[in-house]
């Protein structure tokens, strides 16, 4: 079982980290209005994740979601089939390099991603057909890590 306590330092979060991948996929969503209270609602209860900046808004929902938004949203880009990948161990802000340690090696493994920072957590999203990749090169970072 994963403690509460946030790791503190790098060492500690890769002593403690386990990671899962998630049965629900998701989607990457990008338009260029703002995001109205149908967008927000396509959040769900996660994974979801908002971004607006330099006159886009980026949604990453669940896939079930999809539909929806491009109805509201025809002239969409979306990259699709995305795999979540989550981070079970908390860490606190004071930690230095996780990610870099973890997408270091997944770009050794060739893995394209998109990486997202809860409050506690970190998760990853990858293409399915960059699952396999993806999963070998955590299991080598993370030998025991794996739920």
């Amino acid at each position: 079982m994963v403690s509460d306590d946030p790791a503190r330092s790098l060492e500690d979060a890769l002593a403690r980290m386990r990671f899962r991948v998630e049965p629900v996929r998701c989607a990457l969503v990008g338009f260029a209005a703002p995001p109205g209270p149908a967008a927000l609602a396509a959040l769900g209860d996660g994974p979801g994740q908002v971004v607006r900046e330099g006159g886009e808004t980026t949604l990453l929902v669940p896939r079930g979601a999809l539909p929806g938004l491009l109805e509201a949203h025809p002239d969409a880009r979306v990259e699709d089939d995305l795999a979540w990948i989550r981070f079970e161990a908390p860490m606190g802000w004071e930690v230095v390099g996780f990610l870099a340690r973890v997408t270091g090696a997944l770009a050794a493994a060739g893995v394209p991603l998109g990486a997202v920072c809860g409050y506690s957590r970190d998760h990853l999203f990858v293409n399915d057909a960059h699952l396999p990749a993806a999963l070998g090169a955590l299991r080598e970072l993370f030998p025991e890590g794996e739920l």
